[in-house]
């Protein structure tokens, strides 16, 4: 095995509804600062603006320590199960 497919774990189970920080699948979070999405070179990928919304997905025990996120775009996204998350994204209420 190379040392890149070491770096990633295929998940095929989405058993978490409710991460470590306190997120929940389901709820929906607002960008609050600019975010660049670089790959490993630190080349832009894309750029997200503050003001986008996200919605939090099921997450898997199999990776357990990352939250799973669906961008504007539909794509999935994970990030740390932490709570550095809540430095990026604020909740929206479920009445908004």
């Amino acid at each position: 095995m190379s040392s890149r497919d070491s770096q990633f774990t295929f998940v095929s189970e989405y058993d978490i509804d409710e991460y470590g920080c306190g997120l929940m699948s389901g709820e929906r979070l607002r960008l609050i600062r600019e975010l660049r999405v670089e790959d490993h070179a630190g080349q832009t990928l894309a750029v997200h603006a503050p003001g986008e919304v996200w919605v939090v997905l099921r997450g898997s025990s199999l990776a357990p320590s990352v939250v799973w996120l669906r961008q504007p775009n539909g794509k999935p996204h994970t990030w740390d199960d932490s709570e550095e998350i809540f430095s990026w994204f604020e909740r929206i209420s479920p009445d908004s």
